[in-house]
């Protein structure tokens, strides 16, 4: 999977955290903050390598596979970067298990990572970095009823405990609509969460369906769309096909139409440098949208 010295290079060398050994020892959960907060700015959730890859050729990636992407700043889907996250942290010695939410009702659509005993023995914290809605520091959910509002960039999210499962809520007021049919300026369900431990496998059917069939499920957007998020100086950066969206800093997003493929891969070059022009034609070939604009 990962080794130490593999760990150790890539938060030195890719997430540019400085003195890793001492910050092991001296404050873990700020060195966890640090480790999350860079890896979203260089590390895309991203559907350009799904997409970009022919038909046939489609699977579940392996983790060498992912490990490749991540290491080389292309990212991937929230299978491939919460994977990577949890065995990075459990190299460091964290103490991490993956969990699964439920987005849209589809059980197991979604990777996400725990972390047990960070700031005191049997507290635990959600970590994320599969989703595009950036959160840098760790999420404490040891809350009895309903969590504290977060407001992260444009986003508010909130927690509510709801038996065994935990429900999360968003809402947020920036301009471009949420593109399902809900109120998305008011508390909306967005995922239910069971914080049992969960073995990778148990995920596989599901994500080997979304890396492979197109419009999985009715709702899975990647092998149709296009995808792109990063953060820049703490503030997202978004192409949802022919859409550019980047957070300002009173933290609305600002909505810009792009009308060619010239265009498209103008802005995917600038901000997600790491593909390269035929891997990104490639993915807006597969595009429903973006196969039907101008080429120039």
């Amino acid at each position: 999977m990962l080794s130490i010295k593999e760990a150790l290079g890539f938060l030195e060398n890719n997430l540019r955290i400085t003195e890793v050994e001492t910050k092991l020892e001296e404050n873990r959960p700020e060195l966890l903050k640090e480790l999350l907060y860079n890896f979203i700015h260089v590390a895309p959730f991203q559907s350009i390598r799904s997409l970009s890859t022919k038909p046939d050729d489609r699977h579940l990636p392996s983790f060498q596979e992912i490990k490749e992407d991540i290491f080389d700043g292309k990212g991937g889907l929230c299978y491939a970067l919460n994977q990577f996250i949890k065995e990075l942290l459990n190299v460091l010695d964290y103490d991490v298990y993956y969990a699964q939410m439920a987005i849209l009702e589809v059980d197991k659509s979604h990777v996400m990572v725990m972390v047990r005993n960070l700031i005191k023995p049997g507290d635990l914290h959600l970590v994320d970095v599969g989703m595009g809605h950036g959160s840098s520091d760790p999420i404490p959910l040891d809350f009895k009823e309903e969590s504290p509002v977060y407001h992260i960039g444009f986003l508010y999210l909130k927690f509510v405990r709801e038996g065994d499962v935990i429900i999360r809520y968003h809402k947020h007021d920036k301009k471009y609509e949420f593109p399902v049919n809900i109120d998305s300026k008011a508390w909306h369900k967005f995922g239910r969460i069971t914080i049992t431990p969960q073995d990778l496998d148990v995920f596989k059917p599901v994500m080997r369906t979304i890396y492979t069939v197109p419009g999985a499920f009715g709702t899975s957007p990647f092998l149709t769309e296009l995808r792109c998020v990063i953060f820049e100086k703490g503030k997202i950066v978004a192409i949802k096909d022919t859409v550019l969206l980047v957070e300002n800093d009173k933290h609305q997003l600002e909505v810009q139409e792009i009308t060619t493929h010239a265009q498209i891969i103008s802005k995917v070059l600038k901000h997600f440098p790491s593909f390269s022009r035929e891997m990104i034609e490639g993915a807006l070939q597969a595009s429903i949208v973006c196969s039907k604009i101008e080429k120039s």
